[in-house]
């Protein structure tokens, strides 16, 4: 009898990834419904001249190195999310690998084996598998950036940079996985590991014009 590996992102039970720029599916679920799919809130709600399906950061001018400026222009960032960001594009070195890691979102004592293959590299459902770096995000931040951050500051930041679209974050967690039962779907359950991407276009595209004041932000 062959035996399944049914640890979350193992080849048995790779981890559904997410979807970069849009969710195709859902947004014709939602135009069914005579609504509109926002694939990330903030994003849209502090951007200029959205209409419909026609968001200003598909009209955005194209160029090249753009990601910092695209930072630091933006008013709805906080000091923190801002140092975050900027560090999260230097640890990736993104221009230069294009690719993601999986990071450790957790001061807890974590046991590695019991994800993956062998706690060393994760298997996504595109395929590809992802290195997981053991060493806790908190502590590579304070080590090469100075930046003291708590675990649940840290997790807030990675969600709010998500929804601004700087960032892709996807969880490692069984209810995430090709083996979820419904009630790993509909349970709660904490993301110790996180991929963590770069959103490319947030380099190959200028937003420094079109952010606006977000006041449900202030």
């Amino acid at each position: 009898m062959e035996i399944i590996n049914k640890n979350p992102g193992s080849c048995d039970n790779p981890i559904t990834i997410k979807n970069k720029h849009q969710n195709s599916k859902l947004s014709k679920e939602y135009r069914a419904r005579d609504e509109t799919y926002i694939h990330r809130p903030l994003l849209q709600s502090s951007t200029k001249n959205n209409n419909g399906d026609v968001f200003a950061f598909d009209k955005a001018p194209e160029g090249d190195e753009h990601f910092a400026l695209n930072v630091i222009s933006n008013p709805n960032l906080q000091p923190l999310d801002i140092k975050i960001a900027l560090a999260l594009f230097e640890i990736l070195e993104w221009r230069h690998s294009g690719e993601g890691k999986v990071y450790l979102c957790t001061s807890k004592e974590l046991d590695l084996e019991n994800y993956g293959e062998f706690g060393i590299d994760i298997v996504f459902s595109d395929g590809f598998e992802r290195e997981i770096d053991p060493t806790p995000l908190t502590k590579q931040l304070h080590k090469l950036f100075k930046t003291s951050v708590s675990t649940d500051t840290l997790n807030k930041v990675l969600t709010r940079l998500d929804s601004f679209h700087y960032i892709n974050v996807t969880p490692v967690t069984m209810a995430n996985s090709k083996l979820a039962k419904p009630e790993h779907k509909t349970g709660k359950s904490k993301a110790y590991l996180k991929l963590i991407e770069i959103n490319e276009m947030m380099d190959t595209k200028n937003l420094t014009n079109i952010w606006v004041v977000n006041k449900e932000l202030k």
